[in-house]
């Protein structure tokens, strides 16, 4: 989490109610008709809500990232244990 900025904390002073940003507000999808008896017996059954599996693209690049760091720093320990003159 990033830290605030003294700006950020300045707008949110004592006394002043805190902003909150702008979320868009989901509205529930109206029903043409009204369900029958077995279709409501069904959707009782049924799950509720969906779950979403979590979206984590982001962490894929930091992985290159890291794998490409770490494979460079065996590769030079590698190579400086080759050169006679670093050993004792």
């Amino acid at each position: 989490m990033a830290k605030k900025s003294r700006r950020a904390r300045a707008k949110n002073r004592v006394g002043e109610p805190a902003q909150r940003p702008n979320l868009p507000v989901s509205q529930p999808k109206a029903t043409a008709a009204a369900p029958s008896r077995s279709s409501t017996r069904a959707a009782a059954m049924a799950p509720t809500a969906v779950i979403q599996p979590a979206n984590y693209d982001y962490v894929k690049s930091d992985l290159v990232r890291i794998g490409i760091i770490a494979g460079a720093l065996i590769l030079i320990i590698v190579i400086l244990t080759f050169i006679p003159a670093l050993r004792a």
